[in-house]
Parts: C-alpha cells; structure tokens; sequence
C-alpha cells in the first residue's frame, strides 16, 4: 500500500503525536485513510515524520510517530523562478514541473508583451503542494502573489546570482554565469511567449542579471524555466 505524505505545522506537533487538520485532513478523507495506516507527515523543518493514523475525528486526525528521519528530497540549493505569467493553463504545469525540480519559490509577473492577466493564487499553491508531495519533498514551494517586471529588480537583491534567459542572446550559457558554483540561493527570469522587450533586459542586467542563451532551438515559456532548473540543478 502506498505511504500518503501530509503537511501539518510546527505546532501541530504533541509529544509523539501529530494532529492534521483543515485542508490537508479533508485530503487524508478523500483518500480514505484509515486507522492503522501509515502515512508521512512534514511540518517544514526538513525533516520526514513516519507514523501511524492513530485515531480519526470529526475534524482532524491523530498520527503517531514512530520514526523521524532527515528528508533526502529537498532541494541543495535554494531556487526562485520569476515566471511571466503565460496564456491558458500553462502555469499550472510550470509551478508542477519546477517544483518537482526543486524550486523552492515561484513569483508570477506581468512583463510588456504578457496577454494573460487571470491568476488564482490558491490553486497554484495547490498545485505546488501536490507536486511537493509527488516527489518527496518536505518543504512546500511557495507560490508568490502576481506583481509587476518592475516590482522584479528589488527582489533580486536578495540573490547571490540571477540568471535570464534571452531568446536574442548569442553567446553565454549556464556553464559560464559567473558564481554560479558558489551561489546558495539563485534567481532565473523566464519570460511569456513574447519573451521579454530590450527595455526589460536591460532593467534586469542594470539589477545583476546574467543573460544566457538556452541553444539555437527557441523555447517555449513553458520548456524555458524547466531547463533551467534542470541545468542548474
């Protein structure tokens, strides 16, 4: 039988037991756990809870732990993706697929050539929970509110290095960003399918960012940030 992962807070811990509640109880209710079960459950301090579905009540359950153990899936390196918000339905693949990739945070923005204006923030952080669940992860993505390009270059100082991207980039790839070996926490700009205006590149590299060409092959916004991730990884 398949060991379901939980999330619960620190303070959801007692003793030898951990209570699940809200959310992530409904959850554990649509999967049909039982008493008897054993289940993981995370609480953000990267560590792996294991434990056994001790009691189950109205509103909440009770786990007891029987082991603790250090989770082996996070991510070494502490990953922001800046997304410009694409068309449709692709920024649930985007937040699904970069989070099983390690990134640790997700910030959508509006940029010059971006069509799209809708995003619902609780469903992307639903998606990034589930995914985190998926591939083991102990610690959740976070999904940031949607803001502006221009609200992007204050954030970046924050990064030990920040890289972008550009579809018009000739030279440069991920293997000579400089500092990239020693960085410990990392920023990539990705942009929509109209990729970014020379305005904003020249904002972005006026704020410390690298600019790297990803090939020859133009990719989609939803390839982009993925192989990245992939390659800084």
């Amino acid at each position: 039988m398949e060991i379901r992962r939980f999330f619960a807070l620190p303070e959801d811990i007692a003793g030898d037991k951990i209570y699940i509640s809200g959310e992530e109880f409904s959850q554990m209710k649509v999967l049909r756990q039982k008493v008897g079960y054993r289940v993981v459950v995370c609480t953000g301090d990267g560590k792996d809870y294991e434990g056994t579905v001790s009691e189950i009540k109205a509103d909440q359950a009770v786990i007891k732990i029987d082991d603790v153990k250090d989770n082996e899936n996070d991510p070494a390196f502490d990953i922001t993706l800046f997304q410009a918000l694409p068309k449709s339905d692709k920024m649930s693949l985007i937040v699904q697929k970069c989070t099983e990739l390690g990134a640790r945070k997700i910030i959508p923005f509006l940029s010059e050539f971006t069509e799209e204006t809708k995003f619902n923030l609780d469903r992307m952080q639903r998606v990034a929970k589930e995914a985190c669940k998926q591939c083991g992860r102990s610690l959740i993505c976070e999904v940031g509110e949607l803001c502006s390009f221009s609200d992007v270059p204050d954030m970046l100082k924050d990064y030990d290095c920040v890289i972008m991207p550009y579809e018009n980039a000739t030279t440069g790839n991920i293997g000579e960003v400089n500092g990239l070996d020693k960085a410990r926490k990392i920023a990539v700009i990705i942009g929509s399918e109209g990729g970014f205006s020379e305005k904003e590149v020249n904002l972005a590299t006026n704020s410390g960012a690298q600019i790297v060409s990803l090939g020859r092959r133009i990719l989609r916004c939803e390839t982009a940030g993925l192989v990245t991730i992939a390659l800084i990884a």
